[in-house]
């Protein structure tokens, strides 16, 4: 698909009254972005291990006891059911708009399954969602998976208690809220944490658009100015083009220290691509070319004090 042509989609999506519905049925019906692939779905059990394994590297955790929170679950739980799989027993999930399906996590449940002999998983998911009712699916989740689901929530205010969270994770997140939101955000990451708690953030810099349009490259979105890009940015599929060291900064003014950071480096031919593209002014004088090369990040965060 043409990427404009999405972002034109996107923009109907954002207006509609029923636009979850129809981005729904669009990623199943036109781009068969869902349910998630095998190959999509190892590689969120790959992510899921990155976050853990980063996690009980830097503290002795007890993933029984912890108690994780993500905000940004997504349609079919992907990352927290592979961390069910993996040993967390007890999990709060947030988001913005009840995303959540039940074909879905049921597809993700039997993908699960059929991983299960070639994979370390802990515990095999053996029950799947019976009806077709929201509630039933809520139920299942919360006495069989540990996984307390709260959607719509805030995640710049989500009423949960002061001082209750082990371990805060997001994968693919952050590149979708407005820089404004991130930094509410991250007070209330601050608020929730324990003095010993960590997070966890997994990061993709790239223009998203890239990933369903050949035709551009993973930087095509620096090109424009704010103003330009807004016709190209509708609610449905944000994306706030923020680079590394715009997240460092965030990280650090909000009271949290960086203790673990991975970083895929633009290649030779990434800064090639770069020095050649037509670069937006405010992104050429604010950044250096490594700067806007960097493709992903994976940070790991405590409180500072």
């Amino acid at each position: 698909m043409h990427w404009q042509s999405k972002a034109a989609l996107m923009q109907i999506f954002s207006v509609s009254p029923w636009g979850n519905e129809l981005y729904y049925l669009a990623q199943r019906r036109v781009t068969r972005s869902l349910p998630s692939s095998d190959e999509q779905l190892a590689k969120s059990f790959d992510r899921a291990k990155q976050h853990l394994n980063s996690l009980a590297k830097l503290r002795a955790a007890d993933f029984e006891r912890a108690q994780f929170y993500e905000f940004g679950a997504g349609w079919d739980l992907a990352i927290p059911l592979s961390f069910y799989v993996l040993g967390v027993q007890s999990q709060v999930l947030v988001d913005i708009r009840r995303l959540i399906r039940v074909e879905l996590v049921n597809d993700t449940l039997r993908k699960l399954q059929m991983m299960a002999p070639d994979s370390d998983m802990i515990r095999i998911p053996r029950k799947l969602v019976n009806k077709m009712e929201f509630d039933d699916c809520s139920k299942l989740l919360r006495d069989t998976y540990g996984i307390e689901y709260h959607a719509p929530c805030d995640a710049r205010m989500t009423g949960l208690e002061p001082g209750s969270i082990d371990a805060i994770t997001s994968t693919n997140t952050l590149e979708h809220i407005p820089s404004q939101d991130i930094e509410l955000i991250l007070k209330e990451c601050r608020r929730l944490l324990k003095t010993d708690g960590l997070m966890s953030f997994i990061i993709d810099y790239q223009d998203h658009y890239s990933y369903c349009d050949s035709r551009i490259t993973a930087y095509n979105f620096l090109k424009y100015s704010d103003s330009a890009w807004r016709v190209y940015n509708p609610g449905f599929h944000y994306q706030n083009r923020l680079r590394h060291k715009d997240y460092l900064s965030l990280f650090r003014k909000h009271g949290f220290q960086i203790v673990e950071e991975q970083v895929i480096q633009p290649s030779e031919s990434d800064i090639l691509s770069l020095q050649q593209s037509t670069v937006s002014r405010q992104f050429r004088e604010n950044y250096s070319i490594f700067d806007l090369g960097i493709r992903r990040a994976h940070l790991v965060l405590r409180p500072a004090f």
